[in-house]
């Protein structure tokens, strides 16, 4: 008899290849997975950051010109969580946390912050975890002084 012996894999051989292959398949899987995640979410805040930057210079040019009354908070048309900030009934923008309370007794603004005529200042927040306020001061432009009074002459002070 011929002892003839054939090449190939045996059957253990076949069985670690495999386990290896799919270790590599699912690690491949959970980047793509993590990735994709990651990718929406860069989108999220990026359009929740234009939505605050246009917010932020719609309300501040609005207020240095005395025109504050013109913006409310509401109700959210697209989602029954969160409010809207309204200029003139006109939605601006979507998404601000609400916090339990209802939106029309949200205030948008602080007048007068610290005791300082025509300063405001204002806070917006975003639904969402993790989301703190964004805060910033506006002095409404006719309560800046404009003209300097001169300072009294001193002794020796040509």
């Amino acid at each position: 008899m011929l002892n003839k012996r054939q090449g190939g894999f045996t059957l253990v051989e076949m069985m670690v290849a495999m386990v290896i292959g799919a270790i590599i398949i699912l690690g491949a899987g959970q980047l793509l997975l993590t990735t994709v995640t990651t990718f929406q979410r860069v989108e999220a805040i990026s359009r929740e950051q234009e939505a605050l930057v246009f917010a932020v210079q719609s309300l501040t040019r609005d207020i240095r010109k005395g025109k504050a009354g013109q913006y409310e908070i509401n109700d959210s048309l697209v989602d029954a969580t969160t409010c809207a900030l309204r200029h003139n009934s006109q939605p601006l923008i979507e998404g601000l946390y609400k916090g339990g309370h209802a939106c029309d007794s949200l205030s948008l603004f602080e007048k007068d912050a610290g005791g300082i005529a025509g300063l405001y200042r204002i806070t917006l927040q975003f639904a969402g975890e993790r989301q703190a306020p964004f805060v910033w001061h506006v002095m409404q432009r006719d309560h800046v002084i404009t003209r300097r009074t001169p300072l009294p002459a001193t002794e020796g002070s040509p």
